[in-house]
């Protein structure tokens, strides 16, 4: 049947601190939705004055318990924070923690459409709280005008209260299952009259980001004698950092130099080269001539977004089914998750047994991240330790082998008598490693000292599963 709404769940990290040692493995703790400080916690009164930046991890967990697998899953920020702070969302892997966060990790979010769109319109504007989020070629961009505004809400309905309209106005009540969650009549309240709502009024669409590549422009011609070369730019702006490639012959030899993402552009013979990763401009100097009646070229990759200020404008592959405008609608840079599904990888054995790992059956509930060793106490008989689990019983060769996780009753794996072929003995080990059906993400606080106070603060998040 697949997997349904109700079939995702997010929970904590294993530690939950505010230092090098915060995020590790998936706990057992879910976060529960339009909860207060069900995440980060309450913002103090010096921290707003000084300044902080805080870091959580989470999980999504895919506990259908058919063993179904989420598919194509991201993970997206539509509604930027209404007070003064900023929050960023990143991909994460199974163990890593705070002090292992460094500067390949991308941190996107989302923002408010900043410029009406016309149907047919193949560039989207949106009004991010800083320049610093993370946008990139060919990725996903999503694009929501699910916000009913200038709402009338009852008395006592908070911000990010679960709401339902019951013909005159938004009142405090939760949808009767989770299918139902924010689908009209049902619906969030986000604060200053306005609500989260899928209704028939409203679109929604997945875009990709342009990712256009060109290459052989010419940008000068060699005589055999000039070494400088200054004043072209590329046919296409702004330029994509670390995708460039100048070409050159000297003395009938060819040679590309490239740029190193900051603007410098190094190669043989190159004394110096810098490009103009907005406006395209490429000016070399070279310690030798390029050959008389050959160009100097560039391939790169024209970069899909341009900044302004906070506001960014996003080049789309696809054209816009819909118009949009700028009350209502919430655009978003989604976090690409996958398939979210258990695994098993890293086969290792000593000895000279075999054994198909194909033949291993997980489950989405009971299987989790750890390195199991599997050591011979005689030719049929095992034990079973995992790294970070310890040890889980003892087995045998021609019996099913399915230890329990305690924590939520159902199988860590189960290897059948099948799987096992060959010859073991004492003091031979099979080593294997599981993954569990659940995808990590972090989310960072940015709360910029001097942040006022602000008491019915959050964000909105959503995930989208095939």
């Amino acid at each position: 049947m697949g997997v349904s709404k109700a079939d995702l769940v997010f929970v904590k990290s294993a530690t939950v601190t505010d230092t090098n040692a915060n995020g590790g493995r998936k706990s057992y703790s879910a976060i529960a939705n339009r909860q207060k400080f069900n995440l980060f916690p309450r913002v103090t009164r010096p921290e707003r004055m000084a300044g902080i930046t805080r870091y959580r991890k989470e999980f999504l967990w895919n506990k259908n318990a058919s063993l179904e697998t989420a598919f194509s899953v991201l993970a997206y920020m539509l509604l930027p924070s209404p007070a003064g702070d900023r929050f960023y969302l990143a991909a994460g892997t199974q163990s890593d923690a705070q002090g292992d966060i460094d500067a390949s990790y991308q941190w996107a979010g989302g923002g408010a459409l900043n410029s009406a769109i016309t149907a047919g319109a193949q560039a989207v504007s949106i009004m991010f709280k800083n320049n610093d989020y993370a946008i990139d070629n060919a990725k996903t961009l999503v694009i929501n005008s699910h916000f009913l505004t200038g709402q009338t809400i009852d008395a006592g309905v908070k911000a990010f209260d679960a709401v339902y309209y019951d013909g005159s106005k938004w009142i405090a009540q939760s949808a009767p299952n989770s299918d139902a969650e924010d689908v009209y009549p049902y619906g969030t309240y986000l604060g200053s009259n306005k609500v989260f709502s899928y209704n028939s009024n409203g679109n929604i669409e997945y875009l990709i980001t342009q990712n256009n590549s060109y290459t052989n422009e010419i940008l000068y011609a060699g005589n055999g004698s000039q070494t400088v070369f200054t004043g072209q730019t590329t046919d296409h702006t702004p330029v994509k950092a670390n995708t460039a490639s100048v070409k050159y012959t000297i003395g009938g030899q060819n040679y590309t130099a490239t740029d190193n993402g900051s603007g410098a552009i190094t190669g043989t013979s190159i004394s110096s080269g810098t490009i103009n990763y907005e406006s395209g401009a490429v000016a070399v100097t070279l310690s030798a001539a390029p050959d008389n009646s050959t160009n100097i070229t560039i391939d790169y990759t024209e970069r899909c977004y341009s900044w302004s200020g906070n506001v960014a404008t996003i080049k789309t592959v696809e054209q816009l089914a819909n118009n949009y405008a700028t009350a209502n609608t919430y655009c978003g840079v989604a976090i690409t998750l996958g398939d979210i599904k258990t695994s098993v990888s890293n086969k290792a054995i000593t000895g000279s047994g075999a054994f198909d790992e194909t033949k291993i059956v997980l489950d989405n509930i009971g299987t989790v991240d750890d390195t199991w060793t599997l050591t011979f106490t005689s030719a049929t008989a095992f034990n079973c330790v995992g790294t970070l689990e310890g040890s889980v019983g003892t087995g045998a060769i021609n019996s099913a082998f399915t230890p329990t996780n305690a924590n939520t009753g159902q199988k860590y794996l189960q290897i059948p008598a099948n799987a096992w072929s060959g010859t073991w003995a004492t003091g031979n080990t099979l080593q294997i490693k599981t993954g569990p059906a659940a995808a990590t993400l972090w989310l960072k606080e940015v709360v910029p000292a001097g942040t006022g106070a602000f008491s019915e603060n959050g964000t909105l998040m959503e995930i989208y599963v095939e």
